[in-house]
């Protein structure tokens, strides 16, 4: 046996809050670090603790210590206490791209304000890992993680003829993201409370620490051992450095140290040679399926809409359109932002997005959601005020109200918008006529007649001004600019005498088919939508059926009854209504009943009864996606609400929407998962292809699908999850988690031809995700052409992440990536001509400058699946 070096690492891994709320997780929290600072003064033996990867502890703790602030520095500062990198230990898979950036940035901002930060990627109780965590983090100069989920540990025994990854892995090994970029992996095989509580006599030490020591030797590649002292919430061992003196007394050929996770790290480094290589995301695929808390993705999934619309606000809206405003001149709205960024990531630790806590902590949450959007929603509306402000809209028609539509995508579009906007309140009319700068007329419809309303304004130097409006909403087709805005004109229109939406509707009523010039859509007696791409050769049967079944699993997982039945809408009582027909779209509204029955259980009980769905389905003027909105009530306990297309492609892949990528899973999971489901996240869409056509789903803030294995290779997504307990070690009620109440899902169904890249569906994906919305500005001259472009960045298959203002300097950040196998040549111009131009690491710290091209372009090889930051200095 060779002689070990065994690190003692004294830590606690601090969930913020999840069994109990966060002022109650913070009461112990601060127990902890009083007796730590008081262990650290009192006891030079004492070393070291790892406070878990995260510094927002400091900030919680320092909310009721302010006075402890000196004391914590010099902990940090003297390598004491080891802060950072994270701000939050997050979900990787139920959080942004962005977020887990902003996470990472925030952290480090906070743990250097204290000392040195710790620059591992510290990731104990991630419920998975995403592929492009090694990019990420290498982006901040950061080359070693250390987790411990998502893989199986290494077994001698396992079958792994067919894939050598089912055999599992060793503690050290090269963790790949999709563009090559590596960190070495350390896997916490034994867990991160491997060394709990160590006795202090002598002879007890000794046998703990070698069967902790021989634990850990069986999947070590080097003599460098590591024992995690700490487990969730725990107070300090204080006496940790007697048992540590005992056991290494004891351990004559080893050698027993009060140590740190950095020299663990060090001394792995001096050893390592050949080394097992994972590769992209880590989701336990070589597992039985029945510890993945992968049905966190669909618990309480009113929340994940409110994450996924905070993060829409902020990524797309209040971040870009901000900074080109304080570009025009308007105020640096960094600060508020950094705030709003801060009050969401306080949301996306993985017992608080995942759904897992106790209803009290997801009752916190709403709150934090909804500051998170007001902030958002208030740059959001002032950055586009000041730019619709400097837009010449002096080619009014007399009596035309102008709007600013803005497109934050670097995608041109051509798309639907829906406005509400403002006339005379004695103004009468039926109809609207929208036109373009140029004069020329567009198609568009007037929703709704909102009638005369209160509203008010808050002038910058004057008083707050009341005033009454007649306000309606309108509905129209618009072409904007990539990353920019285009002007269009309102003006009251009478109806034409020869037609009628009313009129129209009577004549398609008992019509079940419909179209525009893209898909054309049946409805089927039974609810169930035929789809048919006009240009190409998809064609889809059965789609959009609802399918319902009991959940007796908890807030972690999925578990169906033995004698489950699987529930779908009763044929007898659907019931298709056309409720729209004009010249932007056509919405029909289909009527659907689920009768669930009574269910009695030991543990599980729900009381029968309907379960009532409407499907508004629309289809835009031009549209290659027809848009469903799915609205229901639900009373009902401890079931889960999917919908189901069945695409008949022949695939032994799919591919979902994730972090920085495009992930290709394989359907048919390794033959050691014996869980029946298999459901995956996504970000903004899935998609199955075969060679000459595919089906994307697109969704807004809905995580959770899966393909299922019925010969159809049908899309599953999940719309509500209900349980009624957390789950895992204990037994806590969570009611709220039931989810009574309304509930509205939005997706979208994308015929395509021929493959995902090739076929632009995935763009179509991004611009439902990303609505185009407008500004109604007064008339006037302006600095900006009626149509502009403030950021153009081509290919569109370069997918734009982030624009905003530079952390560190009065520039422009712009954050593009490549989702896809073939490397792009990138082009990116502004509107404010470009003076310098730098790549940055994802910390924005300058990398290497680039060349500006005479015609003012910045061009740049984005390979494979890479994720580019450039620093823009602009004049303005």
């Amino acid at each position: 046996m060779p002689n070990y070096t065994i690190h003692v690492v004294s830590h606690t891994h601090w969930d913020r809050e999840w069994y109990m709320p966060f002022e109650r997780h913070r009461r112990r929290l601060v127990r902890l670090l009083d007796t730590l600072l008081d262990a650290f003064e009192r006891n030079p033996d004492f070393k070291h603790f790892h406070l878990d990867g995260q510094s927002i502890i400091l900030a919680d703790y320092l909310e009721i210590r302010p006075q402890n602030q000196g004391q914590l520095h010099d902990a940090v500062e003297t390598g004491k206490l080891a802060v950072g990198p994270w701000y939050v230990q997050h979900d990787e898979f139920l959080t942004s791209g962005e977020a887990t950036i902003r996470n990472l940035m925030q952290g480090l901002r906070v743990a250097e304000f204290f000392g040195e930060a710790l620059m591992v990627g510290y990731l104990p109780d991630a419920f998975g890992h995403i592929s492009q965590m090694p990019q990420i983090l290498q982006g901040f100069g950061i080359d070693t993680a250390v987790f411990g989920r998502g893989i199986n540990r290494w077994d001698e025994e396992a079958d792994s003829a067919d894939d050598p990854e089912a055999q599992g892995y060793k503690s050290e090994l090269r963790w790949q993201a999709p563009d090559g970029s590596e960190v070495l992996g350390v896997f916490l095989a034994n867990w991160y409370n491997n060394a709990m509580a160590i006795p202090t006599d002598p002879d007890e030490a000794a046998e703990f620490v070698r069967k902790a020591r021989d634990a850990c030797a069986k999947y070590a590649t080097t003599s460098h051992l590591l024992l995690m002292n700490g487990a969730d919430h725990i107070p300090v061992q204080l006496d940790v450095p007697e048992a540590i003196r005992a056991a290494d007394e004891s351990l004559a050929d080893d050698r027993v140290l009060h140590s740190s996770i950095t020299a663990h790290i060090e001394g792995l480094k001096a050893e390592v040679s050949r080394l097992q290589v994972k590769s992209g995301e880590m989701r336990h695929e070589y597992s039985d399926g029945w510890r993945t808390l992968a049905n966190t993705l669909s618990t309480r999934l009113h929340q994940k809409r409110a994450n996924w619309q905070c993060q829409l606000r902020l990524e797309q809206w209040a971040e870009p359109f901000g900074a080109f405003a304080w570009l025009l001149g308007g105020a640096d709205e960094s600060d508020m932002l950094r705030h709003a960024w801060k009050v969401l990531l306080e949301n996306h630790p993985h017992d608080s997005i995942c759904g897992c806590s106790t209803d009290a902590v997801h009752q916190e949450m709403d709150v934090r959601f909804l500051k998170c959007q007001q902030i958002a929603d208030q740059v959001t509306h002032d950055a586009r005020k000041a730019i619709a402000d400097a837009v010449d809209t002096s080619g009014a028609p007399e009596d035309a109200a102008a709007l600013v539509v803005f497109n934050p995508l670097n995608v041109a579009r051509q798309d639907m918008v829906v406005a509400e906007v403002d006339f005379p309140e004695d103004e009468e009319f039926d109809e609207v006529l929208v036109e373009d700068a140029e004069g020329n007329e567009t198609p568009a419809a007037l929703e709704e007649d909102l009638g005369v309303v209160w509203d008010y304004e808050l002038p910058e130097l004057e008083f707050r001004r009341s005033f009454k409006r007649r306000r309606v909403r309108i509905a129209f087709i618009a072409n904007v600019p990539p990353c920019g805005c285009a002007v269009y004109y309102v003006s009251p229109a009478e109806l034409e005498e020869d037609w009628s939406e009313e009129e129209e509707l009577k004549r398609i009523r008992g019509m079940r088919v419909f179209e525009n010039e893209s898909m054309l859509v049946e409805i089927a007696p039974d609810g169930t939508l035929g789809v048919e791409q006009l240009s190409g050769p998809a064609r889809f049967l059965g789609l959009n059926l609802f399918q319902d079944s009991m959940d007796i699993g908890d807030a972690y997982m999925y578990r169906a009854p033995e004698q489950d039945e699987v529930l779908l809408p009763d044929p007898s009582m659907v019931e298709i209504e056309p409720v729209a027909a004009n010249e932007v779209y056509v919405r029909y509204e289909v009527y659907h009943t689920i009768d669930l029955p009574q269910y009695l259980g030991r543990q599980v009980r729900r009381r029968g009864g309907p379960l009532a769905l409407t499907s508004q389905l629309t289809l835009p003027k031009g549209s290659p996606r027809l848009e469903v909105r799915t609205i229901f009530e639900n009373t009902h306990n401890n079931h889960r609400l999917r919908v189901l297309f069945p695409t008949d492609v022949e695939s032994e892949h799919a591919s979902a929407d994730g972090q920085f990528d495009i992930l290709r899973r394989r359907i048919v999971p390794h033959r050691n998962w014996t869980n029946p489901s298999n459901c995956q996240p996504q970000q903004r869409f899935v998609d199955v292809s075969g060679e000459q056509y595919g089906l994307t789903i697109a969704n807004r803030g809905l995580p959770e699908y899966e393909i299922l294995r019925d010969d159809r290779n049908t899309i599953a997504l999940t719309l509500l999850r209900c349980v009624g307990q957390i789950g895992d070690w204990g037994v806590f009620p969570t009611p709220g988690a039931q989810c009574h109440g309304w509930h509205a899902a939005e997706y979208a169904i994308i015929p395509h031809a021929g493959a995902l890249e090739a076929s632009g569906a995935h763009a179509e994906a991004r611009k439902f995700n990303a609505p185009l919305e407008a500004v109604q500005t007064g008339v006037h001259g302006g600095r900006l052409p009626a149509q502009t472009t403030f950021l153009s960045v081509t290919p569109e298959r370069l997918v734009l992440s982030a624009v905003k203002k530079c952390e560190r300097d009065d520039s422009l950040i712009v954050r593009v990536y490549n989702p896809f196998d073939t490397p792009a040549h990138g082009v990116v111009q502004s509107l404010f001509p470009i003076q310098r131009a730098y790549r940055t690491n994802l910390n924005e710290e300058r990398q290497e400058e680039l060349s500006v091209g005479s015609d003012g372009a910045v061009r740049l090889q984005v390979g494979r699946k890479r994720i580019v930051t450039l620093e823009l200095a602009l004049e303005r």
